[in-house]
């Protein structure tokens, strides 16, 4: 306890299911035992408190989803055949800590004004660590990239067709989030595709590679280096997994949206 510091991440869990999210507001500080905790054989009234700041709760995600993110063994919350270990705190590596919060539905990113293709600029930050702040992602995300993963630990980039970790694979949206109506952010079959973080998902938000309408990854807009316009190489072609009668026109639209010289899928030369 004597080692959480402000504005780290707490995970709260009860019973069978991970309840909430909070973040330390002050640091330690002495404390007698607060009421309606008695003691255990041998222990004193004496301790320590360390106050936090509720972020997300009414939370229901089963410990042996949580399980499944983390690795088992001391120092950690789980024994090494992955039960629970009777313990009131443990340390989480923070590349663990990362995958629970995503699995949790929340960010350590502060929000961005999302630009109308690609990333917002600024997404990488600007060295400033302090500056970042928990916050809820987009409430569909979640939900989105469980329905695309069907509970499956890794699964095929819907652009590249490599076989991934879940970890590195994110629910990438077809047509830009900021365009759809939240009817179509909540119809799963057609807004989002599994696509991988080591390149396909920033290929494809910047419109560096589209998809034609027979479900081939085609050029885009021009990739300014060679070293790009190698990247882009590697993937024209390939057929994109995502590709079907519920997505077809959410891809059109990423077309048009991309160049306007991009029609049914070619470049207009």
């Amino acid at each position: 306890m004597k080692e959480l510091k402000l504005g780290d991440a707490v995970f709260h869990y009860y019973g069978p299911h991970l309840r909430a999210v909070s973040v330390v507001a002050d640091e330690w500080k002495e404390a007698a035992r607060p009421d309606g905790y008695p003691p255990r054989e041998g222990e004193g009234d004496d301790g320590w408190l360390v106050q936090v700041t509720p972020f997300a709760t009414g939370l229901e995600i089963p410990w042996t989803r949580i399980a499944e993110l983390i690795t088992h063994g001391s120092p950690g919350p789980f024994t090494a055949v992955g039960k629970p270990q009777q313990k009131f705190l443990s340390a989480l590596p923070e590349n663990e800590a990362l995958a629970v919060l995503r699995e949790a539905g929340v960010s350590l990113q502060a929000p961005q004004e999302e630009s109308f293709l690609g990333l917002p600029e600024d997404c990488w930050g600007d060295g400033e660590t302090d500056a970042q702040a928990l916050t809820t992602v987009r409430k569909e995300q979640g939900e989105l990239r469980r329905h695309l993963l069907h509970g499956r630990s890794s699964a095929p980039c819907s652009i590249c067709g490599e076989e991934l970790p879940a970890k590195v694979l994110v629910a990438g949206h077809i047509k830009p989030r900021s365009l759809c109506s939240e009817d179509e952010r909540w119809d799963f079959r057609s807004a989002a595709m599994l696509i991988c973080a080591l390149g396909c998902d920033a290929l494809f938000e910047w419109g560096y590679v589209v998809v034609d309408d027979s479900g081939r990854v085609r050029r885009g807009r021009h990739a300014e280096t060679k070293d790009l316009e190698a990247a882009v190489d590697l993937l024209i072609g390939k057929v994109c997994s995502a590709h079907n009668e519920h997505t077809a026109s959410n891809f059109a639209e990423r077309r048009r949206i991309v160049s306007p010289s991009i029609v049914d899928g070619s470049i207009l030369q």
